[in-house]
């Protein structure tokens, strides 16, 4: 391993440790003479209009010139050869990563005569075989933003569709709110390459984006989907390049605040009408901050600075639960029962009332939100810049505890990251450029309970001392309440990124070489289960009792027990890592221009992909063959055989081998139709490798013994004691005052002692293949036709297709759950093997493997049209009709690690075949437009006219889409594998939409017919027969809107009104995937697709998106 990793640094240290140009311009073209011929030697001037930074080129005997790796910017074009007058083209727009094209034609004269043309600059594509689409200023600024969070836009990319986070975005504890997962052309959420100003923005614990700068900040930024260049790699999805404004020769900045509260919002759809707030939601937010910009020394240096704070209030949903009341503790009491100490501490906490137990609640939430951003760039010649960025976020949630009411218990969160950037610019000679950045990225999220919160221990229970672990986990009390959260933890990202890269440009070849050079570090430290689970459950009731009435008697006396899957007592021993990354990739690129009408772009790249380490040894592998061989471990004796560590005979230091073969070839073409600019035909091929491992997926690997030993009781096999004394175990003779004493494992010492105890049906989990783990890989095509129609509308049709291989998910290769009294609806071990033909072993629970097995497909017709502001009208609209087919089970999520462990319900978990449908995030139809229209009327006009009807601006965002696919699960365990997701069966010739499933309930709406599905027999190996993704969700539509009026006071201020409005048409939304606003995570699927659920195929509260929501907004520009 150790030669690997020295390999591929040299490898990468040789070919200059370089990486991509990201988010850089070009501007290229021909040079003739009036009657069409080519004019070779011109000299052409791209000159900075904010800066005077300037750049030449010299064209070829053809005429033809390439100013490469440019600031995204406005120029002035000037062109100059002897016998001919200098030509000048200004104010010409060049956006990021674009190649913009502008044909030059020069009159004779002399070169001290200037010609001013306009009308050169062509917005068709005609040099590269990318499909990309660039959000530029107007629309980050003007667009009606929900959170003012620029991300969202990315949805207005052709292709690109709202991905359900499937447990990438890991809310408010792990990363920062606000992440948008996106699938791109079939490619998986978390394939998305996020870049700030060419340094790496990617939160690598989940491979979502780090928030984006507030867009009052922001240049612009560029979406990349198909065929990039092999400048691109790490990931095999879209790549995001995100630009930062930076200062002119101007001062410019401005101040802002956008309000929003309940006056301005509609009733959410299932929301009770009251006369107080009309059912409304209470949420309250306030957006404020500013920026300015300007010259530290004219024409030199240059900065710009901004600040944005966001401060959110929302008093939540009401919460519904059932305690017992005063009464139920008099009559326990009264009937002999004794209340358990504990129990008796943790009374006072409750709302207890007099008779009744139903209580409501609601839990406040308050969050607060600052960002900074500050930037300095200098030239210190016309040959030699350098940018100095920083940008930081530091997000707040507040703990919630009321000592009255235990039950509003919840976490609070800070989550801080810096992200710093240097970047140097070199021209050294003016075919030759070289681009070197540093960048460097921190993200620290803690959570934990508020301080005054009282733990287990300090309540009286005797659990091992965690004195570290000041919380309480988890007690709920079945049919009941439950109330605890997660304990102290802190999740520590850090990467630094080296890149340089070079730009030449010889004759007809624009060659670009370089690579990447990342060295990252995940460092984990979870109280996890330290604080303990206790549940309690409700056994049938006896003669003259109520369900309530004996499950509050079981909580009173303290007598734990399993409910619903809910182990009645839980200790763990936390989750710790100390993971390391190295990435690198190399590449070249040559973009050759045979004619002036048609260019080739031929890429290579290469990237080794080497395993997470983590440095203190917590990973295993699981063999097959180990197990039947009945061989065990050289490092852990004690351990099932099959299971082995680093240190045993095979096993590489870090459980994976490096893959060292990723050679990603890339090829296109861009064809100019008519040699005019204005028509071109595109298309090219490509590989693209999913290098990165997300960082979360390594967490799974410490959940196991001996790195996190867990103490588990459960009812019928280990019966736990009391909640005073619950590893005071009893059997169904005993009392609390005889019960047996169990081992106590804490504290947990590490290293783990090599004769480590492993209990009998334990959790394992593996990579596989062990020894050769297989890179996801995509194999991405397009062929696309532009077209630049009159008043400079661009138009685009395009196919693009994608097959990806190697796709991750999570197999369970022990799907006969192991348990001694065959309870809980398991069968027997005989009876599966005897009947599927498999053998489960009794040594363990569940036996994963995270698998490179999944394949998918995508194939779409992608039209847009695109009309850059002219004439106070700019718009930007796109249709896709697209399939993406895959075989991933259904209940595996988008990146095939939702749902904890999942696996295939199906006999053989390698028959992908019946798990291929639609996936997750597939719609087939969406369309999306935005538009920003400048109103003109009477802003010529003077006086009251003036004032009053002039400086209007209208701007929307409409999307419409298909609805997203699920599956019909049964919802119990009726196979006898343990899995529970069985699914369920159609039946024949009766529709499965439309139905009377509510009844007379008002806040229910249906949308399933219960009856055209039939319940399967309790059988084992019989798991249903409906299609993974089979059914649709109602589809979405959405209207967003904004109306301004601008107050010009002089040429430099300017004051401007804003009313925006969200769902202004008010549409119920069912199901809608984008988290709502002032939620805390996405509605919830579970009950919905289950036949067993009494919601089943009902929509009900939180599961309609948001009505209409309104907002005020006051901005002062200068």
């Amino acid at each position: 391993m150790k030669k690997h990793v020295l390999f591929v640094l040299l490898v990468l240290l040789f070919v200059a440790v370089s990486s991509q140009a990201q988010g850089l311009g070009s501007i290229a073209g021909r040079i003739t003479d009036p009657g069409g011929a080519s004019v070779a030697n011109a000299k052409v001037t791209a000159l900075q209009v904010g800066t005077g930074f300037s750049r030449t080129a010299l064209a070829d005997a053809e005429g033809l010139f390439v100013i490469p790796s440019l600031q995204p910017a406005t120029y002035d074009l000037s062109v100059e050869a002897n016998g001919f007058s200098t030509s000048r083209e200004s104010r010409i727009v060049l956006l990021a990563d674009q190649t913009l094209t502008v044909n030059v034609g020069l009159k004779l004269g002399m070169t001290t005569e200037v010609v001013v043309v306009s009308g050169n600059a062509l917005q068709v594509d005609t040099a590269t075989s990318t499909l990309k689409q660039v959000i530029e200023q107007q629309r980050l600024v003007e667009m009606p933003l929900e959170g003012r969070n620029a991300a969202k836009l990315t949805l207005l990319v052709p292709g690109a569709v709202y991905s359900a986070n499937g447990g990438a975005d890991q809310g408010t504890t792990k990363t920062f709110p606000g992440a948008v997962t996106i699938s791109a052309n079939g490619a998986r959420q978390d394939m998305v390459s996020y870049q700030l100003d060419g340094g790496n923005y990617v939160d690598e614990y989940t491979n979502v984006n780090q928030p984006f700068p507030f867009p009052d900040a922001l240049q612009e930024f560029s979406v990349q989907t198909s065929n990039y260049s092999s400048e691109y790699g790490q990931n095999a999805g879209a790549v995001v390049n995100v630009i930062t404004k930076s200062g002119t020769n101007n001062f410019h900045g401005d101040v802002f605040e956008f309000l929003r509260n309940s006056v301005f919002n509609a009733r959410n759809f299932f929301a009770p009408f009251n006369l107080k707030d009309n059912g409304r939601d209470q949420l309250k937010r306030n957006q404020f901050g500013g920026t300015v910009g300007g010259p530290i020394i004219h024409d030199k240096t240059f900065f710009f600075a901004g600040f944005q704070g966001t401060r959110l209030r929302n008093l939540g949903s009401p919460t519904s639960s059932t305690v017992p009341s005063q009464a139920d503790i008099t009559a326990f009491t009264a009937g002999g029962g004794t209340i358990d100490p504990t129990v008796a501490n943790l009374l006072p906490l409750l709302p207890l009332q007099p008779t009744s137990r139903s209580v409501t609640f609601v839990r406040p939430d308050r969050q607060n939100f600052n960002e900074v951003l500050g930037r300095v760039d200098h030239a210190f010649s016309q040959k030699d810049r350098l940018s100095v960025r920083y940008d930081y976020n530091y997000f707040s949630k507040a703990a919630v505890f009321v000592p009255t009411n235990i039950l509003t218990y919840a976490d609070g969160s800070k989550i801080a990251n810096q992200n710093y950037l240097i970047h140097e610019s070199h021209v050294l000679r003016p075919s030759l450029l070289n681009d070197f950045r540093f960048s460097y990225a921190r993200e620290k999220a803690s959570r934990g309970p508020d301080s005054t919160v009282p733990s287990v221990q300090s309540l009286g229970s005797m659990i091992p001392f965690q004195p570290t672990a000041h919380a309480i986990q988890q007690i709920r009390v079945n049919g009941g309440f439950s109330f605890g959260d997660n304990p102290q933890a802190a999740f520590v990202r850090n990467n630094f990124t080296w890149s340089d890269d070079v730009s030449w440009v010889k004759g007809k070849h624009d060659f670009r070489f370089g690579g990447i050079l990342e060295r990252s570090r995940i460092d984990l430290n979870n109280l996890f289960f330290q604080p303990a689970e206790f549940s309690f459950c409700n056994p049938a009731p006896g003669a003259g009792q109520t369900a309530s009435q004996v499950v509050f008697n079981n909580f009173l006396a303290g007598k734990l027990c399993d409910y619903s899957g809910n182990f009645a007592f839980r200790q763990g021993a936390g989750e710790f890592k100390n993971n390391r990354d190295i990435f690198g990739g190399v590449y070249a690129q040559d973009n050759f221009r045979v004619t002036h009408r048609l260019t080739l772009n031929l890429g290579l790249r290469y990237e080794p992909a080497l395993p997470w380490r983590e440095i203190k040894g917590r990973v295993q592998q699981f063999r097959l063959d180990g197990l039947s061989a009945n061989v065990r471990s050289t490092q852990f004796p004690n351990a099932p055989p099959g299971v082995y560590f680093p240190g045993d005979p095979g096993v590489p230091p870090y459980g994976i081998n490096a893959s060292l073969k990723n050679f990603a070839p890339r090829i296109g073409f861009a064809y100019d139709v008519f040699g005019d600019g204005k028509t071109s035909i595109r298309g090219g091929a490509g590989i693209f490798y999913n290098s990165r491992i997300t960082g979360i997926i390594n967490n799974r690997f410490v959940d196991q013994t001996p790195f996190s030993p867990q103490l588990i009781f459960s009812t019928g096999v280990v019966n736990p004691g009391t909640l005073t004394d619950p590893l005071c175990t009893l059997s169904s003779t005993q009392t609390a005052q005889n019960c047996t004493p169990q081992a106590n494992l804490f504290p947990s010492p590490f290293p783990p002692p090599k004769n480590s105890a492993f209990a009998l049906g334990g959790l394992y989990l593996s990579w596989d293949p062990a020894n050769n783990y297989q890179v996801p890989t995509v194999y991405n095509w397009n062929l696309a036709i532009e077209r630049q129609l009159p008043s400079t509308i661009l138009v685009r049709a395009a196919y693009v297709g994608s097959r990806s291989t190697h796709l991750t998910e999570t197999l369970n290769l022990d799907p006969a759950p192991f348990s001694p009294t065959g309870t809980k609806g398991t069968l027997r071990l005989n009876a599966i093997a005897a009947s599927l033909g498999i053998t489960p072993s009794n040594l363990f629970s569940q036996v994963q493997q995270d698998s490179q097995d999944i394949n998918a497909n995508y194939h779409s017709l992608q039209l847009s049209a695109e009309r850059r502001m002219t004439h106070g009208v700019t718009i930007l609209g796109s249709y896709t009709w697209s399939k993406s087919i895959d075989d991933l089970p259904p209940v595996a999520g988008v990146t095939g690690f939702d749902a904890g462990f999942s696996a295939r319900p199906w006999d053989d978990p390698l028959r992908h075949q019946f798990d291929r449908g639609p996936s997750e995030f597939d719609h087939t139809h969406r369309f999306v437009s935005s538009f920003v229209w400048e109103l003109h009327a009477f802003s010529g006009s003077k006086g009251f006219l003036h004032h009053a009807f002039g400086g209007w601006q209208y701007s929307g965002l409409v999307a419409a889409q298909t609805g997203r696919p699920f599956t019909v699960l049964q919802g119990a365990e009726l196979s006898g594998t343990g899995l529970g997701q069985d699914r369920g069966t159609l039946v024949a010739g009766v529709s499965p939409y439309g139905t009377t499933q509510c009844g007379t309930t008002t806040n229910c709406v249906s949308w399933l017919n219960k009856a055209a599905f039939a319940t399967n027999a309790a059988s084992v190996g019989t798991y249903g027969a409906t299609g993974k993704n089979a059914f649709r969700m109602p589809g979405k539509y959405n209207w967003d809107m904004g109306l301004s009026k601008s107050f010009t006071f002089t040429e430099r201020w300017r004051l401007q009104f804003r009313a925006e409005f969200f769902n202004v048409f008010n549409r119920v939304n069912f199901f809608d995937e984008e988290v709502p606003s002032g939620a805390g995570s996405q509605p919830s699927i579970t009950n919905f697709q289950k036949l067993s659920a009494g919601a089943f195929g009902t929509f009900r509260a939180g599961q309609a998106g948001d009505p209409r929501i309104g907002q005020l907004a006051l901005k002062l520009f200068f």
